[in-house]
C-alpha cells in the first residue's frame, strides 16, 4: 500500500510541468547542501568561521592587556594621591581635599549605565573594562584638581603661611579645659546628639580672643546658637568662626592679622558657661581645629594638650 502510494506520487509529479520538476529539484539540493554545510561547520572550520574566530581571540587578548595598563595607570595615581596627601600637602600643613561635589563626581556610576553590555558572550569582560575606565577617569579628575590645589598654595607658599590657622584663638595660660572637642556628643543645653563643629575653650569671660591668621573679617554680627559671632575668611578655601563672645572688636570687611586681638570671650547665644567655640572651616566643611593647635606648640606641649583632651572626653 505505501509503496503503491509512493509510485503513484511520484508518476503525479512527472506529470508536472518541466519547469516545475527543475524548480523542485534545485530546492532538493539547495536543502541537501545547506544541512551539509551546518553539519560539516559544526565540526570542521570553514575559513570564514577560522578568521573570525581568530579575531575574536585577539580581541579578547588585547582587552585583557588593556585592563592591565587601566589598572598599571590606576596603581600609578594611587602613588600620586599618596604622595599629595602625606608630603606635599603635610609640607604646606594643608588638609586634603573633602569638597561634596568633588567627592560625587568622583564616585562610581549607577549600574544602569552598564546595563546596554549584558546579554553577550563577552559582556561580562567588557562591562569590566568600562567600569574601570570609568574609575580611572574619577581618579584622574581627583587628582588633577588636588594637585592643581595643591600647586596654588605652594605657588603662594608665602602669603599661604600667614593665613592659615595656626595659633591658638586664646592665651593658653588662661585656658581652664578644652570643655567640647569635635564631633559628635550630647547638647549641654537641649540633650540631644548631634555634630559640634568646633572645640570649646573654657576661659574667664573677657579673655582677648586672637585671630589665628591674617584674613578679612565676613561676618560680625549676633547669629542664632553662637551668640556674637565672629568669622574670618583667610583665602585659599580657610575659614575661621569664633563664637560667643562678650565683646566684637572688628566689622565686617576689616581686615586683621595673625594675632589681633578681634573680641573677649563670653557666654552669649546657646552657651553653658563662659567658653569660646572655634571653628575651622575648609572649603566650607568643618574640620578639628586641634589639628592646627600644634602649629604654634612644642612637642611636649601638644601631648599635654592632646592628656587633657582624653580626660576631658572620658569625663564627658
Amino acid at each position: 500500500m505505501g509503496i503503491k502510494s509512493y509510485s503513484t506520487h511520484i508518476a503525479s509529479i512527472k506529470r508536472w510541468p518541466r519547469g516545475y520538476r527543475i524548480v523542485l529539484r534545485i530546492f532538493i539540493a539547495l536543502v541537501i547542501a545547506v544541512a551539509t554545510n551546518l553539519a560539516i561547520s559544526s565540526v570542521v572550520d570553514t575559513p570564514k568561521m577560522s578568521k573570525i574566530r581568530r579575531d575574536n581571540n585577539r580581541l579578547v587578548r588585547e582587552h585583557t592587556i588593556l585592563l592591565e595598563k587601566i589598572a598599571a595607570s590606576g596603581q600609578i595615581l594611587e602613588d600620586i594621591k599618596h604622595r599629595d596627601h602625606y608630603v606635599y600637602r603635610p609640607l604646606l600643613g594643608v588638609d586634603t581635599i573633602g569638597d561634596p561635589d568633588i567627592l560625587r563626581v568622583y564616585s562610581d556610576y549607577n549600574d544602569s549605565k552598564y546595563v546596554g553590555y549584558a546579554g553577550d558572550k563577552y559582556s561580562e569582560l567588557i562591562e569590566q573594562g568600562w567600569r574601570n575606565l570609568d574609575k580611572l577617569t574619577r581618579q584622574i579628575y581627583y587628582a588633577s584638581i588636588s594637585l592643581d590645589d595643591t600647586q596654588e598654595m605652594a605657588t603662594h607658599k608665602e602669603e599661604f603661611s600667614t593665613v592659615i590657622p595656626a595659633i591658638w584663638p586664646i592665651d593658653r595660660t588662661k585656658l581652664r579645659s578644652v570643655s567640647s572637642l569635635y564631633g559628635m556628643r550630647k547638647h549641654p543645653r537641649y540633650g540631644t546628639w548631634r555634630k559640634h563643629e568646633g572645640v570649646d575653650l573654657a576661659a574667664p569671660k573677657g579673655t582677648p580672643v586672637y585671630a589665628t591668621g591674617n584674613a578679612v573679617v565676613s561676618e560680625s554680627r549676633w547669629r542664632n546658637g553662637y551668640g556674637n559671632l565672629i568669622e574670618l575668611n583667610h583665602s585659599f578655601g580657610y575659614k575661621t568662626r569664633y563664637g560667643h563672645l562678650s565683646k566684637m572688636y572688628v566689622k565686617e570687611g576689616d581686615s586683621v592679622t595673625r594675632g589681633q586681638v578681634i573680641g573677649e570671650v563670653g557666654n552669649t547665644g546657646v552657651s553653658h558657661g563662659s567658653h569660646l567655640h572655634y571653628e575651622v572651616r575648609f572649603r566650607d566643611n568643618t574640620v578639628n581645629p586641634i589639628h592646627y593647635f600644634n602649629k604654634d606648640m612644642s612637642p611636649e606641649a601638644y601631648i599635654e594638650l592632646m592628656q587633657q583632651i582624653e580626660e576631658s572626653s572620658e569625663k564627658n
